[in-house]
């Protein structure tokens, strides 16, 4: 798919959040699952039977919350209540998936495997998120990034990054940047066949899981995180992955190490 086709398909989508949030709605429950592709160029948002009004929403109280995990705001996972800009953090997901054209729950199946019942606090707490090429910087993995912040203040609006993919469907330098970030990706081979097989063989595609804060509040607790996203790149990835000796044990642990003591955070 061109990239002038996918960022029209973004465009449909962050247009339909736009709506939704001008109401003073959210939608809650916001996956590639959900998503009506209806031409090549065109897409709307469906499944809207979870959606609630801001004002309620505040009000919700209970002991977890159902939802697809890789979709699942961080701050959602550490009982804070839904937002507009938790649906901003689960359509930065989306985005993912558009860029490399695998779902996410395949990647997070992986995931699974190496961090077992500790995935959510990783996410939540070490702010764990898909892998992506740290060395190949492009205007829309700087947006995507954004929506994935852990603080929902620093997030972009729906507005905003409507309005940002509406000007780069018209931008010919944009068009071609993200086309070569394309080529790259191909080039290095970044999507290894372990990995499309893990996809292919996940058995939770879109299927809502229930998560318990319970599980996760002592440790939340006693660690709040102010810095940027661990990012994964995707050689990081592949060695996870492969499952090769204890290789990315290390890095992940001195990822870690790394922002604790940068934010001189003790756990």
């Amino acid at each position: 798919m061109k990239w002038e086709d996918k960022l029209s398909l973004l465009h449909c989508i962050t247009s339909d959040l736009q709506a939704i949030h001008s109401q003073n709605y959210i939608h809650q429950d916001l996956h590639s699952g959900n998503i009506l592709q209806e031409t090549l160029q065109s897409a709307r948002i469906g499944d809207l039977g979870l959606s609630v009004l801001t004002s309620r929403n505040s009000k919700i109280k209970s002991n977890g919350v159902y939802g697809i995990l890789p979709y699942i705001p961080p701050e959602v996972l550490r009982n804070q209540p839904y937002t507009a800009a938790s649906d901003i953090y689960s359509f930065g997901i989306i985005m993912w998936e558009i860029l490399f054209g695998i779902p996410v729950t395949g990647i997070y199946a992986i995931f699974h495997e190496r961090f077992g019942s500790q995935l959510e606090i990783q996410i939540a707490l070490n702010e764990l998120r898909p892998p992506i090429h740290e060395n190949i910087e492009t205007c829309y993995i700087n947006l995507m990034k954004k929506c994935w912040e852990n603080d929902p203040e620093k997030r972009p609006s729906a507005i905003e990054i409507c309005e940002a993919f509406a000007k780069w469907q018209i931008d010919i330098k944009i068009l071609s940047e993200l086309t070569e970030y394309d080529t790259k990706i191909k080039q290095r081979n970044i999507i290894d066949d372990i990995i499309i097989n893990k996809v292919n063989s996940t058995n939770e595609i879109y299927s809502d899981q229930f998560f318990s804060y319970t599980k996760l509040q002592s440790a939340i607790n006693n660690s709040e995180s102010k810095s940027k996203n661990l990012i994964i790149n995707f050689e990081e990835f592949i060695s996870l992955a492969k499952n090769s000796d204890n290789s990315f044990n290390q890095i992940w642990n001195n990822k870690v190490d790394n922002r604790l003591l940068a934010n001189n955070i003790e756990l």
